[in-house]
């Protein structure tokens, strides 16, 4: 890895991982602090992570130089995610006794550490267009 892409790497993770891992690590604070009912991690938490992961993929991928096919199915998956974090969302909001919640809960994991994942190879790969090329 060159120096710019660490740097890029770098900053997405202080910024955006760190900005959408603040619900995260606010109820765990809350958590140890008092242990008085509250879980110490939410469905709704890691949704919000998502969010903001695959918000800032189609914000970097608007502004790479990879080819357009790559692009548009990189954005795809990121829509695709934001849909299925949508629907889990929804699932805790009208939540009843019927749903697993252990099961959601899981899901929202495993979900969050894919979009990390996508996320760290969108930065790491989607090389910025130069400035010549933003002005066309």
């Amino acid at each position: 890895m060159d120096g710019d892409v660490k740097e890029r790497l770098a900053r997405w993770l202080v910024t955006t991982c760190l900005f959408g891992l603040l619900p995260v690590i606010a109820r765990a604070f809350v958590w140890t602090l008092f242990n008085s009912g509250v879980e110490p991690i939410a469905i709704s938490d890691l949704v919000a992570f998502g969010l903001v992961i695959h918000s800032a993929n189609i914000a970097e991928l608007s502004r790479s130089g990879m080819s357009d096919a790559h692009r548009t199915l990189l954005i795809g998956i990121s829509v695709l995610f934001i849909v299925l974090y949508a629907l889990l969302l929804f699932t805790t909001i009208a939540s009843n006794a019927d749903i697993n919640h252990a099961a959601l809960l899981r899901t929202t994991i495993l979900l969050s550490a894919g979009s990390f994942i996508l996320g760290f190879f969108v930065v790491a790969c989607a090389v910025p267009k130069k400035q010549s090329e933003f002005a066309a």
